[in-house]
């Protein structure tokens, strides 16, 4: 089968007709050789031509079946580069997303044009530098965000494209491109969405912010499970739904981005793994593979893979102190234009068309995944949208064994970097950027100079010994500069909503946390940190009824509750999912009052009205484990953590809410 003939029907299969399998055309070509040699030369010429015609047919049916495959885009957020198992970390098994690179092409030196969230994703939906319409730092959150910030109305994304050429398309998980209704994935190319607008998410609370939501199309979703699971499961159905027409899935996980959080079941995977962060992360994409993992699935069980073209990659380096998401050998984390920022895990997969375990360290970007879906589906690429991605499937099926690029080009406020072959010339962080590492307008004055192929950690600089190739590179950045526009907006300061970040509202005394008056809530990642930690928590109030929740943090498995019930001062400890109440025997009133809870070294509990006792109590110890789920005043959410109903609104008025934690950790 692997002879001269096979080996001509693939070459025409690779450079005329892609879609065609090459089995179907050596039977088409083989059976009318067959039959032309055959049939006597006084037989009718009409049989031959009606021989040929059916060849043909067979050959047509078999375009028409593939030429439109299913375009599966999943990214993974702040994924590192060292943290798949296939990528070489032993620590984290990932078996379903490491099937594509063995099912598939891995490309070792896979890039994204920037090293952060939002600008990456601005360049897939585009295909185009992110630079060119302004779009170089994330939006920040909504509450500080213009309506004008957002993905430009004036650039077309590939769910417009693919829409246009008859797919329906679905976009399930994080959007990060805009708040307003005019950024909406729906006005945006796409046919369902369900994910959230914002940045990062609570993965188990949908309402944990309100200016954030999980939406289902532009509906808010009231109830969640886990984030990741839920991503992976919409997907699927939007598969089962579909599975008879053509479709294109863009699927941004936004695991493994912080905060972490991960239900029990995947941390129990990982008994070896004691640091509770690490701990944690490794469970995060554990279940990120697993979802993964079930979109796979379905595609077998529809036998879709050889009609479905996959691509898989990380929006940006890991933020290692954040998460511990790691980058291997790479110099760098998220937010910087040295490797660790700019290299990603990046593998593409199309059972049947491309190579299987094929390993290729050509660069590419993931600017190359717009126009490699539009040619897989036939569509025409036209010069006036001024692509800078390339369609990489000439390169993938070896047809072009050159490089897809010249060079490739960043820019993030201050930091510059190209590479171009093997080598890079790059204005990080640190010294070279210096404190315009974000606000500075980049330039070449004293970049760095580094070769990839020997020195991947970027080590060894250089500049000074390769004069030449420093100003070949620092000519071709300044020319791509040139063609670009300043900022949209600027670098988002790290903001404070209704309610004070934890680390920002800090007094004089370091260990207070406060102060909040009712309606004010805390995302998970600025709360404060309560795990293996004694606190009070206090709040001045002056209740309208009989019951509500006046300071909470956590829900069912960690966390606590400051709450009324019947009128009377309550106290709910939840550590590993066990719940101790303690409640004052006496209903408080009218008031004013200042009331208090204090949870202590060995789980003592006491309540205070007015600064005397009102009752006590012995929970199993502290609060093991970082809640989930943020800090809100005023209200305790859908997922409550002691014996009340969610979300169990405090009627009457909620002042100087604080959270402290007394540095001697035994007495009262």
């Amino acid at each position: 089968m692997k002879g001269p003939a096979y080996r001509f029907v693939r070459a025409a299969h690779l450079y005329f007709g892609l879609f065609i399998s090459p089995f179907v055309l050596l039977f088409a070509v083989s059976v009318f050789f067959l039959v032309h040699a055959w049939l006597p030369m006084k037989k009718s010429s009409e049989l031959r031509i009606l021989v040929l015609a059916l060849c043909l047919a067979a050959m047509n049916f078999d375009v028409a079946a593939a030429e439109k495959p299913n375009i599966l885009v999943i990214v993974a957020d702040d994924l590192g580069y060292g943290e798949l198992s296939i990528q070489g970390n032993p620590q984290i098994p990932t078996p379903n997303i490491d099937s594509l690179a063995k099912s598939g092409v891995r490309f070792t030196s896979g890039y994204v044009s920037g090293p952060y969230c939002s600008p990456t994703r601005a360049g897939l939906m585009t295909g185009r530098y992110q630079q060119r319409f302004g779009h170089e730092f994330n939006p920040g959150p909504a509450q500080s965000a213009g309506t004008a910030v957002g993905l430009s109305l004036k650039e077309k994304t590939i769910g417009n494209y693919l829409k246009e050429a008859g797919y329906t398309t679905g976009w399930f998980g994080k959007s990060h491109l805009g708040y307003e209704p005019q950024f909406h994935p729906l006005k945006r190319g796409f046919d369902e969405f369900f994910g959230f607008p914002g940045g990062a998410h609570d993965y188990f609370d949908a309402a944990g912010d309100s200016r954030n939501p999980i939406l289902r199309g532009t509906t808010p979703v009231k109830k969640l499970d886990y984030t990741t699971e839920t991503f992976g499961r919409e997907t699927v159905a939007f598969i089962e739904n579909h599975h008879g027409a053509p479709w294109f899935i863009y699927l941004p996980f936004n695991a493994v981005h912080a905060p972490l959080q991960s239900p029990d079941k995947y941390l129990a995977r990982f008994p070896n793994i004691t640091e509770r962060k690490r701990l944690t992360f490794a469970a995060m994409l554990s279940a990120m593979d697993d979802a993964v993992g079930a979109v796979l699935a379905k595609l077998r069980e529809h036998r879709l893979e050889e009609n479905t073209l996959i691509f898989f990659f990380s929006d940006n380096g890991g933020p290692t102190a954040s998460t511990t998401s790691g980058n291997g050998l790479l110099r760098g984390f998220k937010s910087q234009t040295w490797e660790g920022g700019v290299r990603v895990p990046f593998m593409v997969q199309w059972k049947g068309h491309l190579p299987a375990g094929k390993v290729d360290d050509r660069p590419v970007i993931q600017l190359d995944i717009l126009p490699t879906a539009l040619a897989a589906a036939g569509v025409e690429i036209k010069p006036e949208w001024r692509l800078d991605g390339v369609n990489l499937l000439p390169y993938l099926t070896g047809a072009n064994a050159g490089l897809p690029h010249d060079a490739l080009c960043w820019r993030f406020g201050g930091q510059m970097a190209i590479r171009k072959g093997d080598w890079k010339l790059v204005k990080g962080t640190g010294l070279a950027a210096g404190g315009a590492a974000l606000q500075g307008k980049a330039n070449t004055e004293g970049a760095e100079l580094y070769n990839l192929a020997r020195d991947i950690g970027e080590k060894h600089n250089l500049a000074a010994e390769n004069p030449l190739k420093v100003k070949e590179l620092a000519n071709a950045w300044n020319a791509w500069n040139a063609e670009l526009v300043d900022p949209a907006w600027g670098p988002a300061k790290r903001q404070q909503g209704t309610a004070k970040t934890a680390r920002n509202q800090q007094s004089s005394n370091a260990s207070a946390n406060g102060p909040w008056k009712s309606g004010d809530a805390l995302s998970p990642a600025d709360s404060p940190i309560i795990a293996r930690k004694t606190f009070v928590v206090s709040a001045e109030i002056e209740p309208e009824g009989g019951d509500g929740v006046i300071v909470t943090q956590g829900a069912t498995a960690n966390g606590y509750a400051l709450y009324l019930k019947d009128g009377r001062l309550s106290f709910a400890v939840r550590t590993a999912r066990t719940l101790t109440t303690v409640t004052a025997p006496q209903p408080l009133g009218k008031g004013p009052f200042k009331v208090a809870a204090r949870l202590s070294e060995k789980g003592a509990i006491w309540l205070t009205v007015d600064g005397k006792e009102a009752g006590s109590g012995q929970a199993p110890g502290l609060i093991e484990k970082q809640p989930a789920r943020g800090l809100r005043v005023g209200t305790g959410g859908d997922v409550p953590v002691g014996d009340y109903d969610g979300p169990n609104p405090f009627r009457g008025r909620i002042e100087k809410a604080r959270l402290e934690f007394p540095a001697t950790a035994g007495g009262r």
